[in-house]
C-alpha cells in the first residue's frame, strides 16, 4: 500500500518503491519540525553553522562542483557565500542559456563557513560532444594534476604541454575530496537529455573508481514547485520534489540521503533564514564527507608506514 502524500491541492499515492529513505526522511521531518514551529536562527541555523564550524580537516579539503550547464553551480556557490556572509554575493558568475559561464578553474573559500575549505567551479557539462565540460579534464582535475587559473579547452584537454597548469605528479592535497553534482529538478523531473546522462555516467565513473564521496544538489526546486515558491517549508512534502529527488537518484547513482533540494538566492536580495536551512543541511553533510576522506587517507597512511616500521610517517 502507498503513502498517500498532501501536495498542490491533491492527494497522490506514492508507491512504496517510490518513497524516500526511511534515514533522509527522517532528517526532513525533523529539520520540517522546526521551520513549521517557527524556530528562529538561534535554535537550529546557528547549530547548522555551528556543526560546519567544528569541522577542521587537517588539511584543506577541495570540494569540486560539476554539472549541466545552467543547473545552477555557480548560482550554488553564491549561495553558501551569501549564507556564510549573511548578506547577498554575486561572485560566481552564472549561466541561463546553453553555453558555460564559467570556463577558468575557480576557487571560492571566505573566513566564515568556507575557511577550512576550497570550493571549485568548473565548466558546464554540455550536450555536444565537442561542447563543455571535457571528461577527460574532470578526470585530471579529479587526480589533482590541474593548477588553479587552468583555462577549460572542450576540445583539447589538460596534457603535459600545458606546462603552467600541469601538476606532473600531484599530492594527496592536490586532489579532488567531495564532488558536488548539481542538476536542475525541472529537468531531472521531465528527463535529462542522454546526451547529458553519457557524460555524466562517464564522471560517476571516474569519481567511484577514485573512491572520491558526492553529493548532488538539486538546485530550482522552487521553480519546480508552485507550492515550494508559496512557502519553502513545503520542500519536503512535495510530490514534484521527491519525484525529482528519486530520478536524481537513479541518473546519478547517488543514495537518496545525499541529495538535496535547494532554493538559491538568485532571486532574492534578502538572506532568509528558513532558506538558509537546506543550504546549510548540504553544504554540513559535504564537509562531512570531504573531512572523512581525508581522515580515511591519514589512517591509512599510518598503519602502511608502522606496517613498514617507519616512524617519520607523513601528516598533514
Amino acid at each position: 500500500m502507498g503513502e498517500m502524500i498532501f501536495s498542490d491541492m491533491i492527494e497522490i499515492d506514492i508507491s512504496e518503491k517510490h518513497l524516500m529513505d526511511r534515514l533522509s526522511l527522517q532528517q526532513r521531518d525533523i529539520t520540517l519540525g522546526f521551520l513549521n514551529a517557527g524556530v528562529h536562527q538561534t535554535e537550529f541555523e546557528l547549530l547548522l553553522r555551528e556543526q560546519i564550524k567544528e569541522i577542521k580537516p587537517a588539511l584543506k579539503p577541495t570540494i569540486v562542483l560539476v554539472g549541466p550547464v545552467g543547473a545552477g553551480k555557480s548560482s550554488f556557490v553564491n549561495a553558501i557565500l551569501s549564507v556564510s556572509n549573511g548578506r547577498k554575493f554575486d561572485i560566481a558568475v552564472t549561466a541561463s542559456g546553453y553555453k558555460s559561464c564559467t570556463t577558468c578553474y575557480d576557487k571560492y573559500s571566505d573566513k566564515c563557513l568556507l575557511q577550512n575549505f576550497r570550493l571549485r567551479d568548473c565548466m558546464g557539462i554540455e550536450q555536444s560532444a565537442e561542447e563543455g565540460l571535457n571528461v577527460a579534464d574532470m578526470v585530471s582535475l579529479l587526480k589533482g594534476h590541474v593548477k588553479d587559473g587552468y583555462m577549460f579547452d572542450p576540445r583539447r584537454p589538460i596534457s603535459r604541454l600545458n606546462g603552467n597548469y600541469w601538476r606532473e605528479c600531484p599530492r594527496f592535497e592536490h586532489q579532488t575530496h567531495c564532488v558536488v553534482f548539481v542538476a536542475d529538478a525541472n529537468v531531472m523531473h521531465s528527463g535529462v537529455p542522454q546526451a547529458y546522462v553519457r557524460k555524466i555516467k562517464q564522471i560517476q565513473d571516474a569519481v567511484k573508481q577514485l573512491r572520491i564521496p558526492s553529493v548532488l544538489i538539486l538546485s530550482k526546486a522552487d521553480v519546480l514547485c508552485q507550492e515550494v515558491q508559496k512557502d519553502i517549508t513545503n520542500m519536503f512534502r512535495s510530490v514534484k520534489v521527491r519525484e525529482a529527488v528519486i530520478k536524481a537518484s537513479e541518473e546519478f547513482n547517488i543514495p537518496l540521503a545525499s541529495i538535496h533540494p535547494v532554493w538559491n538566492y538568485e532571486d532574492s536580495f534578502e538572506i532568509s533564514w528558513k532558506r538558509n536551512i537546506p543550504l546549510l543541511l548540504a553544504f554540513r553533510q559535504i564537509t562531512q564527507y570531504a573531512n572523512e576522506k581525508i581522515d580515511a587517507f591519514n589512517e591509512q597512511a599510518i598503519v602502511t608506514n608502522i606496517c613498514y616500521g617507519r616512524s617519520d610517517f607523513y601528516t598533514f
